[in-house]
């Protein structure tokens, strides 16, 4: 059964790691970096990457 996502704002930021994943272009591995951080689902980490890209 498939649980609910959390509210994206809920989630805490990306950590410095995942920010500078994402700065050098690497938004897969940012977003598996978000996900060890606060352990969220695929679609979680990926709308707190999302977010924090634009």
């Amino acid at each position: 059964m498939r649980r609910k996502p959390r509210d994206v704002s809920a989630l805490p930021a990306p950590s410095d790691e995942g920010k500078a994943l994402l700065r050098s272009g690497r938004k897969i591995a940012a977003i598996r970096a978000c996900r060890r951080q606060c352990g969220a689902s695929l679609l979680e980490a990926n709308r707190v990457i999302a977010r924090h890209a634009a």
